[in-house]
């Protein structure tokens, strides 16, 4: 008993490792990412691809994270997740590209705390050839550095039923497949006119898509956001009317109108896969799980943002997003919503949905509300991400503030920051404003 007792108090002993703060810069096109830690750690990293991600696990160490964790980004690094593994923790970094990367451990000294030191090189990996040894002229002594071309953020829009699957009908021979591809049009050319979107569409015609084919659609065109677009039925009562916004939930629905609404959109389901490389099935599943929450999370900052746009220009069910299980949302690498448009037995939501200038309406409203979340979490090297870096933050100094301190909670420095400001000192006042750089 004695020897279990201790046992088991040296597990928690290793349990109490904490990270307890994080810090990033960036030199030389590499990200170095900080972790402080309360003690010496063990750890491991590998990297996976499809899409790229640099996994490091901490062992014996506490789920407790400090928030900055989860705000690092940098051209290399698109976001940051975690989960539990086993005593300890698993981070998984967002790449941006296939960056290799270098880690080490620091030991504290009493004047700096246990480090783990991360570095990403700017760089893409690049798998070297043998090829003929041939004279050539000595290379200059520094290389310029590659670039990668800022990209276009890609909208997948989707369409719902078509060919064989007409969905909701309403009086006059109006279908559900044609209004909301007409509308789906529309978005479409609201994304194309915008410099840094393009807008994609699952089907431009009439033609019968499978549910889980849809999102193998959107994988396939490397898409950013996905949107499925309906409008429903409920002839038990023509009163019902109006919009609704749903995000993916696995833990069912969040409403009796969810509920039924994704029993009948659930009519076919199909499964499709994620490669997630050559991986085991627990990791496989941790991953999968992250990669879900990850989207989830972006599937519902976005949702908010087209309900709070389309309640400006369309009558709505609901004023707030919902959840349910839909078939057609079940991407676990890509943010989706499904946008029901109204209800085709309601005959004022019949004469909105299929009047042009409506329509032209509630595609704009949808296209503003992707649009802002976007502007506020650009994917990393895309035309939005480069307008977004160029453009400093702004910042007012407050009593207690240094110049120092502010550079740490920006993730900067304190030379960029003089920089950006013009400024010959570390001397600022209360009510100063600042230019924050980006890194």
């Amino acid at each position: 008993m004695a020897a279990l007792l201790l046992t088991l108090a040296a597990g928690w002993a290793r349990a109490e490792v904490r990270v307890t703060d994080v810090r990033s810069t960036t030199e030389n096109g590499t990200t170095r990412l900080v972790l402080e830690l309360s003690e010496a750690v063990q750890y491991r990293k590998f990297h996976l691809t499809g899409p790229n991600r640099l996994v490091v696990d901490l062992s014996a160490t506490s789920t407790g994270l400090p928030a900055t964790l989860f705000a690092l980004s940098s051209a290399q690094v698109r976001g940051v997740r975690a989960a539990r593994r086993g005593d300890g923790v698993r981070l998984v970094f967002d790449l941006a590209g296939d960056f290799p990367s270098k880690a080490f451990t620091l030991a504290g000294d009493g004047a700096a705390p246990n480090r783990l030191v991360l570095d990403i090189a700017g760089n893409p990996a690049v798998e070297s050839k043998a090829a003929p040894v041939v004279a050539k002229a000595a290379a200059p002594a520094v290389q310029p550095q590659v670039s990668v071309p800022a990209r276009d953020i890609v909208i997948m829009i989707d369409p719902g039923h078509g060919g064989k699957d007409p969905g909701a009908l309403a009086k006059g021979g109006i279908r559900e497949k044609d209004v909301v591809l007409a509308i789906a049009r529309k978005l479409k050319a609201e994304f194309d006119r915008l410099p840094g979107f393009q807008g994609k569409l699952t089907r431009s015609g009439d033609s019968f898509i499978a549910l889980g084919k849809r999102t193998q659609l959107a994988r396939a065109a490397d898409a950013d956001f996905f949107v499925s677009l309906h409008a429903d039925s409920f002839p038990k009562d023509r009163s019902v009317y109006g919009g609704g916004v749903y995000a993916l939930s696995l833990r069912g629905a969040t409403s009796e109108t969810a509920r039924w609404l994704a029993k009948r959109e659930n009519a076919v389901d199909l499964s499709h896969g994620v490669d997630l490389g050559d991986v085991d099935d627990d990791l496989r599943k941790v991953l999968l799980n992250m990669s879900v929450d990850s989207a989830i999370r972006i599937s519902k900052q976005a949702g908010a943002k087209v309900i709070n746009e389309m309640s400006g220009v369309a009558r709505m069910h609901r004023r707030r997003l919902e959840q349910a299980n839909f078939v057609v949302l079940r991407s676990p690498d890509i943010p989706s919503l499904l946008v029901e448009l109204g209800f085709l037995s309601n005959a004022q939501d019949v004469k909105r949905l299929t009047n042009p200038a409506d329509q032209d309406k509630v595609a704009a409203a949808i296209r503003r509300g992707i649009v802002s979340y976007f502007e506020s979490s650009p994917p990393a090297n895309t035309v939005v991400d480069q307008k977004k870096r160029a453009k400093p933050d702004a910042y007012v100094v407050v009593r207690g503030d240094t110049l120092s301190a502010i550079a740490k909670k920006n993730g900067t420095t304190l030379a960029a920051i003089r920089r950006a400001n013009g400024l010959s000192s570390n001397a600022i006042r209360i009510g100063q404003k600042l230019d924050i750089p980006r890194s």
